[in-house]
Parts: structure tokens; sequence; C-alpha cells
């Protein structure tokens, strides 16, 4: 998994995380978040390498299935990388907008 997928994994753990069973958020938490590895996540929590890697599979195919119902992390994106554009060349709106910009990456 690079880094990209590790983000875009995170934005949706942030985001659709409450809604998985308690064993794949915590075992996607510590793999993603944590950046333990599967054999770390493992000896964490008492099961084998392949239980965590089938619990983090299936966690973020989970994930995927919400913001492919939802889209919440897609449009959030979408809104930032708009204000980017907008503020790209007024340092003044950017200050102005900075409350939005915190709102949407918090």
């Amino acid at each position: 998994m690079d880094i990209r997928d590790r983000v875009r994994l995170s934005s949706l753990l942030t985001e659709y995380g409450a809604l998985l069973t308690d064993r794949q958020r915590d075992m996607l938490n510590m793999y993603v978040e944590m950046d333990m590895s599967l054999f770390e996540v493992a000896e964490e929590t008492g099961v084998t390498r392949q239980a965590v890697l089938d619990a983090v599979r299936h966690g973020a195919d989970a994930l995927q299935k919400y913001e492919d119902a939802v889209g919440k992390v897609a449009l959030k994106d979408s809104i930032l990388s708009e204000l980017d554009k907008l503020t790209a060349s007024d340092e003044g709106l950017r200050a102005r907008l900075g409350a939005i910009y915190a709102l949407l990456e918090g």
C-alpha cells in the first residue's frame, strides 16, 4: 500500500470509521494511522497475520462502499481543491477563508 492509498484510507476511516465493526476499526487504525505492520497488529491483538489482513481488507472494502454511496470524502476534496484555486493568487482571500479550510480539513 503506497502513501496515497494510506492517505485515502485514512480519510475514509475518519469519515466512516464509526460504521465499521470495532475489530475492523481498531485494526485499520493500527495499520493505517499508527503505521503498524500486519505482523505488529497481529501481535497486539492476539490474532494471526491473516486475520488482520482479512479485517483490513474487509474494512477497507466497506469504507469504499460507504464512500461510493455517500460521497462525503470526494465532495470535501473537491471543495478544498476549488478553494485552493480561488485563493492561489489572493492571500487576503485565503486568510478570510481560513475558517472554512479549518472546518473542512479538521
